[in-house]
């Protein structure tokens, strides 16, 4: 066997078994018994949604909130606005004449101040701390969520060794380049259900996650956890650490539903706070990225293999792996048209994950207006 055969086959299986991996956590945590509520169960619930110069986002957020038909207990919105400098104020001063179940927390006269919390986390927290709701459930401001999705929530806390929940994010996708961002955004979270199924945490969005209230104070909230410009995984492996479970929702009744990217500048600037954020992984984060090399080693040995479709097998598996592994997860969010994008969308992977590295090189994060030194 030459040289150029022997990584080529090496690189592939390196890859296959991040494939095998990963859908095998996926199913595990798709097919986990859920327990059940029992029938005089009350739930209260509270919807966090931190607004930073939203006014075009955040009416819609809102009233996608207040059409969920929350029956099973108290229920209360609370949007934090965090030093708009827009209208977004007046936008939700208006809503809170319409909806009583609307509180609107400021955030720049706060008392619950927090020195070294800043960022999306401090909003978050500073809501969390003003809400009274059993369950916490956190969106952001350019979301709209399901109509099932606080019942659908509710169900997988049932079980009450339950601390944190998270759920699916899509994007509604109607041009070739936010077809590939809903591709990639349903593969990142079936690999982060995956990695609950196999009880190694790796990941999950911010903007359908939630957590019990408990859980929360147990660990001390963002408060006690240290500052990450990725707060959705700081919280998540808080809770790993605890002796809280931890549960993965892959259902379109749980979907939220966010905006894309509106160009490449947005795009890169979003995949640099999240690779930036992945250091935290250690181990988890170098298994993927090895995975990920081994497959451009495969690739590029499979040009000096004497068969001339070998490049074409290479760049075929890796459509066969991922189709493999998303394919289940399309199926439950009821989005399999995206399917049709794939052979598109695997080439476009395969250069992101080659191009992510350097985004680490870039140690200042972009959020809402703000920077963050990493």
């Amino acid at each position: 066997m030459s040289f150029a055969l022997w990584a080529m086959v090496c690189g592939i299986g390196v890859y296959m078994l991040r494939v095998v991996v990963s859908s095998i956590g996926a199913i595990i945590e798709r097919h986990r018994k859920m327990d059940e509520h029992g029938p005089d169960a009350r739930i209260a619930v509270s919807v966090i949604v931190p607004a930073r110069n939203e006014e075009h986002n955040i009416e819609e957020c809102v009233r996608s909130v207040f059409a969920c038909n929350y029956t099973r207990g108290d229920f209360q919105l609370i949007v934090v606005n965090d030093r708009s400098s827009d209208g977004t104020g007046v936008v939700l001063a208006r809503l809170q004449r319409e909806f009583p179940q609307l509180l609107v927390h400021d955030t720049a006269e706060s008392e619950h101040e927090i020195p070294g919390l800043h960022g999306k986390a401090r909003a978050v927290h500073q809501g969390i701390l003003v809400s009274s709701g059993e369950l916490v459930l956190m969106t952001d401001a350019d979301c709209r969520v399901a109509r099932g999705w606080i019942d659908g929530v509710v169900d997988y806390f049932a079980a009450q060794s339950v601390g944190l929940v998270a759920s699916f994010t899509v994007i509604d996708a109607r041009t070739p380049f936010t077809m590939l961002q809903a591709l990639e955004w349903s593969l990142n979270h079936t690999l982060a259900m995956a990695g609950v199924g196999l009880n190694h945490p790796v990941g999950c969005f911010g903007n359908n996650l939630s957590i019990r209230r408990a859980t929360y104070d147990e660990i001390g909230g963002y408060a006690n956890i240290p500052f990450s410009v990725t707060e959705d995984l700081a919280l998540m492996q808080a809770v790993e650490r605890s002796s809280w479970g931890i549960r993965y929702a892959c259902r379109s009744d749980m979907a939220v539903t966010t905006n894309p990217a509106a160009d490449w500048g947005e795009f890169f600037r979003q995949h640099i706070r999240w690779a930036n954020g992945g250091r935290a992984l250690g181990w988890r984060a170098t298994f993927f990225v090895l995975s990920s090399t081994a497959l451009w080693l495969a690739f590029i040995s499979s040009f000096f293999v004497d068969f001339w479709p070998a490049p074409l097998l290479v760049v075929g598996l890796r459509l066969a792996g991922d189709a493999l592994v998303l394919l289940p997860s399309l199926r439950l969010l009821e989005r399999l048209r995206l399917a049709a994008a794939l052979p598109l969308a695997v080439p476009f992977f395969m250069l992101l994950e080659l191009v992510i590295p350097f985004l680490l090189l870039a140690r200042n994060v972009h959020w809402k207006g703000q920077v963050f030194r990493t």
